[in-house]
């Protein structure tokens, strides 16, 4: 059974995983992260279905990230 993931993935310099991954039947929602004006990428969130944290982690590119963070979630929040 797949569990359901937020991904968080922190960038730093050029913008990265911009388009939402084709044919990824666990995707659930998609896009960036802006600064408070919406003129500078910060990094990319996902919410995502997978059947663990490091395929959920998979979606996006690690070498183009700060640091990249898996949380377990559900709809209306995380989980207590």
């Amino acid at each position: 059974m797949a569990t359901r993931y937020l991904v968080l993935g922190f960038g730093t310099g050029q913008a990265a995983d911009l388009e939402v991954p084709p044919d990824l039947d666990g995707l659930i929602a998609y896009g960036p992260l802006l600064s408070d004006d919406g003129t500078t990428w910060l990094g990319t969130a996902a919410l995502v279905r997978a059947p663990d944290p490091d395929t959920a982690r998979a979606i996006l590119t690690p070498d183009r990230y700060a640091d990249i963070e898996v949380h377990n979630w559900q709809f209306g929040g995380r989980e207590s």
